[in-house]
């Protein structure tokens, strides 16, 4: 946001504020990624641009500043969530080299979904819960087959609150759907969670909190490689 990387807190994005970590002073995008690398070396970076996500007019979104950390970071799969709603908000970021999340809480129909779908084949749904459960066309929901593979399953109550993830609903959902691929994110605290939601069948996390607040280490990410 604003050109800092921040410290997301329950989908509130009006209380978001520079990130506090343990690993780098820097809220610069270049040295947090930096200092991530140092922790473990990952091969995919998910990125929520939040200038393009609140949609203002006034806050350009960071695409200019994702290719300069894509040029210095060429080895990372970039996953890049920049508030798409349309095929128009899609085009710029076609030949930008990532994969675009398309969160359902962004989308008005399932048309347009669809539509953008088809444009971007390697892009990746993002099924979106808050307090007040699921954002998103309803149809989206109950119908799996239009999912991508892998879908994000993300539980932004949980994001950055320290209180766990969302096992059951992970647990839930791989019970009906064993052959969809299902990423959790929100709520990961340290390694005893990640074992929970390996159990409850997740194909993958999105970590940040715990990564910044040194409670998970390369050898606790090393062991679910």
């Amino acid at each position: 946001m604003h050109g800092q990387v921040v410290q997301a807190i329950q989908g509130q994005r009006q209380h978001y504020r520079a990130i506090q970590s343990q690993l780098t002073d820097s809220h610069a995008l270049l040295d947090v990624i930096s200092a991530i690398l140092q922790v473990y070396a990952f091969d995919c970076l998910y990125i929520a641009d939040l200038n393009a996500i609140t949609g203002q007019p006034e806050m350009p979104n960071h695409l200019t500043l994702i290719k300069q950390a894509m040029a210095q970071f060429p080895a990372l799969q970039w996953w890049v969530d920049a508030g798409l709603n349309s095929t128009e908000a899609l085009k710029p970021w076609l030949d930008a080299g990532v994969r675009p999340i398309i969160a359902s809480e962004s989308l008005a129909d399932i048309d347009t979904y669809q539509a953008m779908r088809t444009m971007s084949p390697p892009s990746i749904l993002s099924l979106d819960f808050f307090d007040d459960g699921f954002h998103g066309p309803d149809h989206l929901l109950s119908e799996p087959n239009l999912w991508s593979q892998p879908t994000i399953l993300m539980s932004l109550p949980k994001v950055g609150a320290n209180q766990g993830p969302d096992v059951e609903k992970i647990s839930a959902l791989k019970q009906q759907l064993p052959e969809q691929a299902i990423y959790a994110a929100g709520g990961v605290r340290h390694c005893a969670d990640i074992q929970s939601l390996a159990h409850a069948g997740a194909d993958g996390v999105l970590i940040a909190s715990a990564l910044h607040q040194k409670q998970l280490t390369a050898s606790d990410l090393a062991a679910f490689r």
